[in-house]
């Protein structure tokens, strides 16, 4: 009886003797420093010593990070972020042991989602589209009112139903396990929108002349000036009206029925479900709608291989990219640097102000959170501005402040791609996958808010299984 009460008071003491170490705190500040001098600050100000084989560090890795009286297990969990290295506490050690990172994901955890659309009267209804918001996963509703997503990469989506004549409806969801989940859904008739339309007295009408100057202010726009915009059409233009506040000297535009754009630069047709639209004069523009995307056939084997390079050349350096990069622990080896920005107006580039993704991304267990304060500056070195974006963007002037000569002209030559994130709620929630799960939490400027819709792939696109 006293040999196992004295067992149980052992286990019970290096288990509270671990929980309590977990619980120390450390101040340091590190700059371009390799992990084994990290380790030796540590273990110099809590005892611990760090117990690993050589081999599980990455070579020639140099880190930045800075921590104040921070418990020492969530600084370890910033500091590994990207590497693969796990930790574990036993009495005065920290043991250090790899995982290697789950880069494709297995079969079987894709998932899939079916269900049955029903009218206003509870009737199955067909043709209602179902798909994932962009994404090109998406079916249309069987006579029987049924469809059935298959194939979906554990992640966080939004689920839109959509048929002409009733109102959108959108579900989020989020899957990492794999399996299968029923969603049915019944529509609702859409009374108000042509109706809002219809009572405000400024609304400009198709046969009025000065439609076709608001048609071309929004088309510029929604999709664009990259040289990938002179190759999408919108198709169906008459669905659009469009409404200008004189006194807020404001457009806005509506749509009848969901946009359907031609993308003949990377082989989409794009079928945009606008729900908002508004552009002042002062250069606050703000639009939002769901879009489903759909692979165009090529004519030949010279035009899907075109559009697999121009597919590639949106999707590296894009802000879908840059999250990928960020969660990989890649960014500088994808190309990217990032810098702490406290003032828009102030705008520089300093090497002390440079960050890492320890700084910026931490680990919650089931998703991340992009963290910090200000704004943040992307660069990204792998390819360069276009001279559109240098004659035509409004961030310039905030940028390249420098460039601009007396008479207003910019004088400088296309540099690396420079993009500026700013966090409207705190910080901003990421899944597992990279996706957004709070699309009005964050906003960007320069090269990521000027490439638009003709620049955008879909967020289940991946380089390497671009099947056309």
């Amino acid at each position: 009886m006293r040999a196992n009460l004295f067992i149980l008071f052992l286990i019970y003491a290096v288990s509270s003797f671990g929980q309590f170490r977990k619980s120390d705190r450390i101040s340091i500040s590190v700059k371009d420093a390799p992990l084994e001098t990290i380790f030796d600050s540590l273990s110099a100000q809590t005892d611990y010593f760090f117990s690993y084989n050589t081999d599980l560090l990455p070579k020639g890795s140099l880190y930045t990070i800075s921590a104040e009286n921070e418990p020492i297990d969530q600084f370890l969990s910033r500091l590994f972020i990207g590497t693969g290295l796990k930790y574990s506490f036993f009495k005065d050690q920290i043991i250090l042991h790899y995982e290697a990172p789950q880069l494709v994901v297995k079969k079987k955890n894709f998932f899939t989602i079916s269900g049955t659309v029903y009218d206003e009267n509870g009737q199955p209804l067909n043709s209602a589209n179902v798909f994932l918001d962009g994404t090109t996963i998406g079916v249309s509703s069987d006579i029987d009112g049924n469809y059935k997503l298959e194939s979906i990469p554990p992640g966080f989506y939004n689920i839109v139903f959509s048929h002409v004549g009733y109102e959108n409806a959108v579900y989020q969801l989020s899957e990492i396990n794999g399996g299968a989940r029923i969603q049915n859904h019944q529509m609702e008739l859409d009374l108000g929108q042509l109706e809002e339309v219809e009572v405000i007295s400024n609304r400009i009408r198709r046969t009025e002349d000065s439609w076709l100057a608001y048609y071309l202010a929004f088309k510029k726009e929604l999709i664009g000036l990259t040289e990938n915009a002179d190759k999408c059409v919108i198709e169906n233009p008459e669905a659009l009206d469009f409404t200008y506040d004189r006194g807020a000297n404001a457009l806005r535009a509506y749509a009848s029925e969901p946009l359907q754009i031609r993308n003949d630069a990377l082989g989409y047709r794009i079928t945009y479900f606008l729900e908002s639209f508004r552009k002042e004069n002062d250069g606050d523009l703000r639009f939002r709608g769901k879009i489903r995307f759909r692979n165009l056939a090529a004519m030949n084997g010279a035009e899907k291989r075109e559009w697999k390079r121009n597919r590639k050349e949106s999707y590296y350096g894009s802000f879908n990219h840059f999250k990928k990069s960020l969660l990989d622990g890649n960014l500088r080896k994808d190309g990217y640097r990032i810098y702490r920005l406290r003032d828009l107006e102030k705008f520089e580039m300093k090497k002390e102000n440079e960050l890492t993704e320890a700084d910026i991304l931490v680990f919650k267990g089931n998703h991340y959170e992009l963290d910090f304060n200000n704004h943040l500056i992307v660069e990204y070195r792998r390819e360069r501005e276009s001279r559109s974006f240098l004659r035509n963007s409004s961030v310039v002037d905030v940028i390249y402040s420098e460039y601009i000569t007396p008479n207003g002209i910019l004088a400088k030559d296309p540099g690396n791609q420079i993009s500026i994130i700013r966090l409207l709620r705190g910080s901003l929630r990421l899944d597992l996958s990279g996706e957004i799960m709070d699309k009005f939490g964050v906003t960007t400027f320069g090269y990521w808010s000027w490439e638009r819709t003709a620049d955008l792939v879909p967020i289940n696109y991946d380089p390497k299984y671009d099947n056309l």
